[in-house]
């Protein structure tokens, strides 16, 4: 690995170089590579989930589609992701720029470390790398192009699978505590509720609104030195505006859920990425647009209803996947009461559940602020 780096030029060939594993997601190797001068982020993808085995195949191509992606959003917002250093695709390796000192947004979150700035930051950055890359601003064949360039079929059929399927059903891989088996068996045998969740897999599969992160939550972020930086793009493609989100609010609430002291400060900076969306999306709307409908009254409008509404859903399905799913998050699991961990979990699901229900008749994230009041 040191040698590999070397011989792309990336350290000096007499480096004394260190090589420690970072991994934290489950899906692949991660090692910082590092000398007394400089250091590098090393990304090695294997044909299947680093932390579940060959059980859940992976395709590698999703190395190409990481690096893409990031190289696309570093065009629109220079200095939003990580540089790409180096591409080695038949070797699935990638090289970024490592954003050290900088910490992970789900850990300054349990610690209470967040920056001031973060939500809005995430909430504007949507807002600008979607626009960029929708029918809004593109032509129609430039963006077709783009659809085919980032179709990342294997991992989208993951998330479909972890987001819309398994936890609607009765799973090996599923993970809750004993006294949760009564709530899960009803999540598997509530017809209504699927209807929902087909409807919103179906958005899922078939809305090609814009280029979206498609992992967005908190742990895919990094905060520090008045810095927001997004990473960890290898879900990326195709799909609705309200996905990402959806994804991103439901994970600041579900840290609130977690840790009920912070659980009213974490709606508040949900409501604060909503408005920063909103903001950016209309200016450039406004601004920016080359679609000849955007200049009809109501449009704009009738878009931004449409983005909502799916929020709500998507976070719905996000928070009932992060509470009872294979896919585990520190901020449901750091309680050592199972008691208290269990009714967190539950929480996460009634208000998934209320959510998926009434995405159509929620007109705004102020509407469910009593769901985070103490």
């Amino acid at each position: 690995m040191a040698q590999y780096v070397k011989k792309l030029e990336l350290f000096p060939q007499a480096a004394e170089l260190q090589v420690v594993e970072i991994s934290d997601g489950k899906i692949n190797h991660v090692f910082r590579i590092y000398s007394q001068e400089h250091s590098v982020i090393y990304k090695q993808a294997v044909p299947y989930a680093r932390t579940v085995g060959e059980d859940m195949p992976l395709p590698l191509e999703r190395v190409r589609v990481e690096a893409e992606v990031l190289q696309q959003y570093e065009k629109i917002i220079v200095g939003s992701v990580p540089k790409v250093l180096h591409l080695d695709s038949d070797l699935a390796i990638l090289i970024t720029e490592d954003m050290a000192p900088l910490e992970v947004g789900r850990t300054a979150l349990i610690n209470d470390t967040e920056s001031s700035h973060f939500a809005k930051d995430i909430g504007a950055f949507m807002a600008t790398t979607m626009f960029y890359t929708s029918d809004f601003y593109l032509d129609s064949s430039t963006k077709k192009q783009k659809i085919q360039q980032f179709i990342n079929a294997g991992m989208t059929d993951l998330t479909e699978e972890l987001t819309f399927d398994r936890p609607y059903q009765v799973d090996d891989s599923n993970f809750f505590e004993d006294s949760l088996h009564d709530d899960v068996v009803w999540l598997s045998q509530d017809s209504k509720l699927h209807l929902e969740v087909a409807k919103l897999k179906r958005r899922f599969q078939n809305t090609k609104d814009a280029l979206i992160h498609g992992d967005l939550h908190s742990g895919a972020i990094m905060l520090g030195n008045g810095r927001t930086v997004v990473f960890d793009t290898e879900f990326a493609c195709y799909g609705p505006f309200g996905f990402d989100l959806g994804q991103f609010v439901a994970n600041l609430w579900i840290n609130g859920i977690g840790k009920q002291s912070s659980k009213y400060n974490r709606y508040r900076q949900s409501l604060e990425t909503w408005y920063a969306f909103v903001e950016r999306f209309t200016a450039l709307w406004r601004t920016e647009a080359k679609e000849r409908y955007t200049k009809v009254d109501g449009y704009l409008t009738a878009v931004l209803d449409e983005i909502r509404e799916d929020m709500f859903g998507f976070a719905g399905c996000e928070l009932i996947r992060r509470a009872i799913g294979i896919a585990q998050i520190p901020d449901l699991n750091h309680e050592e009461e199972e008691s208290l961990r269990a009714a967190n979990r539950r929480e996460c699901v009634e208000l998934g559940k209320y959510l998926i229900f009434n995405r159509q008749s929620i007109q705004s994230i102020e509407q469910i602020a009593d769901w985070f009041k103490a």
